[in-house]
């Protein structure tokens, strides 16, 4: 993708009338400045500016040089007191570079307001129209990357290929799959290339097929390491298998690459969060919230980093900011809470009487765990699960509940299962399904009574429990909590706070 982010230079033709001395600075400091000597061009418009604050070239080159070196927040204030006094032939550029210096720092809502002044001045500058869809694309905003990009010439050229990636990624994500499919096709004749497995793993993430996707990315680096936000969607793919080491090395390349990517800081900061490594957290959330300030969901997790490293003050600015917690898609497909947990009678993974939830929520309060062996949500969320067993088991029924396999067989495996040498094919009968689970509870160290959902998946669906979940039932029969599995979903606090409110 063509390289975008170059800063303008402006040199009068005509420079005002100065006394000579001053003069002398600021063409010295041009000159310095064009020869490449930046730091001493620095200076000398910073001595210029004391003769002389107004002029509007000499603070505009002072933030092109400071930008240059890397000072993207000197520049930025530069720029801006340049624009409060500028003419309007001057707004333009000016606006440009201080859209630049934004999109540096990763501020990129504010690149986005600046670049979209210079494009409603300018719509046919090709330059800006494409820095303000990757702006728009970086923020999740997939409409607004089609709107633009829709209406260009789409036929060979230098910047087509640029075009159709951004266009075919915003369709692709905005759930106009098969549009974006039209659009990237040209991309994907070559099926080997790291353009092509990339856009077809981001079809497959789109899909939420990420296992073929953690592959088809996994491709794409072998091809091509170097395109960009392939390991921040790498590291996303990861995650949703289970595999959050395998994801942390992919962040972290992610933001050796591009350190205001968006995914990537919001995924690690979330996994150092849940680690309780606050330290490392608050940075990636903080430049998280930066690129995407209207996200809710960062504003949560910055809460939680906030209250972690006792700064109360900012934890519940940050809460009010992120609103009250709403249940995720997941939990909306079972039953919410408040709602009436769905019956069943399932088979003991050892025989004897059938478990009914009637029965088991007629004295106590009841939580129910779905899962697989081969889902790494569901062995990772084990030994908390288990420990909370330890202590409230007079109190509460724990019911482990085995479902479908999360990764059966070799053609759907995720990497940690590939790691740790876990490979099961989905059962056929209901003989083999049991020993699956019976396998589980040994390797996952479950202390807890267990049952089998049946191969139909019954209870599985009515519970929208696959690949992993818990549910507590309060002894009426309504859902009190519930959650995906997960090092990212499943809060033990959380839980515990549930059982111990229910058992008031």
């Amino acid at each position: 993708m063509r390289n975008w982010h170059s800063l303008l230079l402006i040199v009068p033709a005509l420079l005002y009338a100065q006394p000579d001395d001053a003069q002398k600075i600021f063409e010295r400091a041009v000159s310095l400045h064009q020869s490449g000597d930046i730091e001493g061009a620095i200076q000398q418009y910073t001595a210029y500016l004391k003769a002389d604050p107004t002029k509007i070239e000499a603070r505009s080159n002072l933030g092109a040089a400071l930008a240059h070196v890397g000072r993207y927040s000197e520049a930025i204030e530069q720029y801006r007191i340049a624009l409060a006094s500028a003419p309007r032939q001057m707004a333009p550029p000016l606006r440009m570079n201080l859209a630049l210096a934004y999109y540096k720092t990763g501020e990129i809502p504010q690149a986005a307001q600046e670049l979209s002044v210079v494009h409603s001045l300018d719509g046919h500058n090709l330059q800006v129209t494409l820095l303000l869809a990757d702006c728009q694309l970086r923020m999740g905003d997939f409409p607004k990357v089609i709107e633009l990009l829709q209406p260009l010439d789409l036929r060979e050229s230098r910047e087509s290929t640029a075009i159709r990636y951004m266009l075919g990624t915003a369709l692709i994500r905005n759930g106009q799959v098969r549009e974006g499919q039209a659009v990237v096709d040209p991309l994907l004749r070559d099926a080997n290339s790291a353009e092509a497995r990339f856009l077809v793993g981001m079809q497959m993430f789109t899909s939420g097929d990420f296992p073929s996707a953690v592959q088809k990315f996994r491709g794409a680096i072998e091809a091509n390491a170097s395109l960009p936000s392939l390991h921040s969607y790498y590291g996303q793919a990861l995650l949703f298998t289970g595999d959050a080491d395998g994801a942390v090395d992919a962040f972290h390349k992610a933001l050796a690459a591009d350190a205001n990517d968006f995914d990537a800081n919001f995924r690690l900061g979330q996994i150092m969060e849940e680690r309780r490594q606050y330290s490392a957290a608050l940075p990636l959330l903080e430049q998280a919230v930066r690129s995407r300030p209207g996200s809710l969901e960062v504003h949560e997790d910055l809460a939680k980093v906030y209250a972690g490293l006792k700064r109360p003050a900012d934890a519940a600015r940050e809460a009010a900011l992120a609103g009250p917690r709403k249940e995720t898609a997941a939990a909306v497909s079972g039953p919410a809470i408040g709602q009436m947990a769905p019956e069943f009678s399932l088979p003991q993974v050892g025989g004897g009487t059938a478990v009914q939830l009637k029965e088991l929520r007629r004295t106590k309060p009841v939580l129910l765990v779905f899962g697989s062996y081969t889902c790494p949500q569901l062995r990772s969320s084990a030994p908390p699960l288990q420990e909370l067993y330890s202590r409230f088991s007079a109190k509460v029924e724990f019911l482990f509940v085995y479902i479908h396999e999360a990764h059966a067989g070799a053609n759907w495996q995720s990497t940690i299962n590939q790691r740790e040498g876990i490979q099961l094919n989905e059962a056929t009968t209901e003989a083999e399904k049991r020993e699956h689970a019976a396998l589980c509870i040994r390797k996952v160290k479950f202390g807890f009574p267990a049952a089998v959902d049946g191969l139909d998946n019954h209870v599985e669906t009515l519970y929208a429990a696959w690949p992993s979940r818990a549910y507590l039932i309060g002894r009426d029969g309504k859902v009190l909590w519930s959650s995906a599995l997960g090092e990212l979903e499943f809060k033990p606090g959380e839980l515990e706070t549930a059982i111990r409110g229910t058992l008031r």
